[in-house]
């Protein structure tokens, strides 16, 4: 359930006139991604009779193709103007019904956030407990993403991109220690085979390699720290993102060809991870299972497209007992992948419906800087946190994340062991009896 910030007490008494919104102004900067411009967003609110600007917020987004207009603001404005600025509920209700961009809508809803914390001289992880109910501070396993490949990279693998975890029961200082010097040793190997030059990152923070097979994200990674004291499958795992729509098509069920001696695909669902070779959900899911035996992989995010639903259900009574299976939407026997949308009253209420524990809490793909995401990492209660690579604009997030830990101390594991899912087929439909 949301607290409403209504119920606040003593810190919202202080004041003798309600501080309102006066305007949300919006600024162009460019993105840190590409030459296109971005909008950052500044709240200012009156304050005991004057007028005081308080926080902005530049958010990340998800598509090369989220677009963010300046004429927006207007209609953001019409809607705020004189509104409590401690009331998050009631701002981000207005801006849900407003007709203006997602990406507007959270911009706005995070700088009134922030100001409303800053108002009442609280922490951002305080104020998260005040609104949102969000009151444990436990810690996540960091998934780090280490290479990236996939449908836009050189070379005819089309799985997206692989990503690192560290062992279970480790605090995050221990596990990030694990997941620094794995990423350090795979960026100096990748420099030396590039002739000394440094490998281009992707958004995500990530290695950009050229590979035709996706098992050679993981050799390298594997050579790479062959002269370290860690080890795969025992100081830490593999997190294969497949991002598998990337790479999907649909035919009519039936076509296509079969293998010797195998009976004809019934799916209609077809997969090229090897680019050039399309084949059939069957032939994907023995990939999978294969390189889950062989290749220390403990989860899989995106395996296969959405509406698979048959597909996921193979996968799952193969590899569910040894390996996470973890989706951006929600489909049977996966566990949600989780990123902020539209407001925060809309996200983190959606968010607290969840299975927490399971759920990974990821940032945007394309991150502009803002580091809010980490103080939500510690009260969220996700098991997991996914916030990109180590270096580039993803560092904030890490060093905002080390520097609470500093602040607060140790905090306890969400998790401390792995907790695999239990594979249950689907329900047969009864069959009616025969009438006697």
């Amino acid at each position: 359930a949301v607290v409403s910030t209504q119920s606040t007490g003593e810190e919202l008494d202080k004041f003798a006139t309600k501080p309102t919104i006066h305007v949300v102004s919006g600024y162009n900067v460019k993105s840190v991604h590409s030459d296109s411009d971005r909008i950052s967003v500044e709240v200012t609110c009156h304050v005991q009779n004057h007028k005081e600007v308080l926080e902005s917020a530049t958010i990340g987004h998800n598509s090369a193709d989220d677009k963010m207009d300046l004429d927006d603001m207007k209609a953001v404005n019409d809607a705020l103007q004189g509104v409590p600025i401690l009331g998050q509920e009631c701002v981000d209700e207005k801006l849900v019904s407003s007709e203006v961009s997602p990406s507007i809508k959270l911009s706005v809803s995070t700088a009134v956030f922030k100001s409303n914390s800053r108002l009442q001289k609280m922490s951002l992880l305080d104020a998260y407990g005040q609104q949102f109910n969000l009151i444990e501070r436990k810690m996540p396993v960091p998934i780090v993403s280490i290479m990236s490949s996939g449908k836009h990279a050189p070379g005819k693998n089309n799985i997206s991109s692989l990503a690192i975890m560290p062992k279970q029961g480790l605090s995050f200082e221990k596990g990030m220690e694990i997941m620094e010097s794995v990423y350090k040793a795979t960026e100096e190997y990748l420099k030396k085979k590039n002739h000394n030059n440094a490998p281009s990152l992707s958004p995500l923070g990530a290695f950009i390699v050229s590979c035709d097979r996706p098992e050679q994200m993981i050799e390298m990674i594997k050579e790479a720290v062959g002269e370290l004291e860690i080890h795969a499958g025992s100081d830490f795992f593999f997190v294969l993102d497949c991002l598998a729509s990337d790479f999907h098509s649909e035919v009519t069920p039936g076509q296509g060809s079969a293998k010797k001696g195998q009976p004809q695909s019934t799916s209609r669902h077809r997969y090229d991870w090897i680019e050039g070779q399309i084949k059939p959900t069957e032939d994907l899911v023995d990939f999978l299972e294969g390189i889950v035996e062989s290749e220390s992989i403990l989860a899989f995010v995106d395996p296969l497209h959405p509406e698979d639903i048959e597909g996921y259900d193979l996968l799952a009574s193969k590899v569910s007992s040894k390996c996470l299976i973890f989706s951006r939407k929600l489909t049977p026997h996966t566990s949600p992948v989780f990123r902020l949308h539209t407001t925060l009253t809309t996200s983190l209420n959606q968010l607290q419906e969840l299975d927490r524990p399971s759920t990974i809490l990821e940032a945007a793909l394309f991150e502009e800087g803002e580091t809010m995401l980490a103080d939500l990492a510690l009260v969220s209660g996700c098991g997991y946190v996914m916030l990109g690579g180590l270096r580039g604009v993803r560092c904030g997030l890490y060093n905002r994340i080390n520097k609470l830990v500093q602040q607060h101390g140790p905090v306890q594991n969400v998790i401390e062991q792995w907790v695999f899912k239990e594979y249950v087929p689907p329900a047969t439909p009864a069959i009616p009896e025969a009438e006697s």
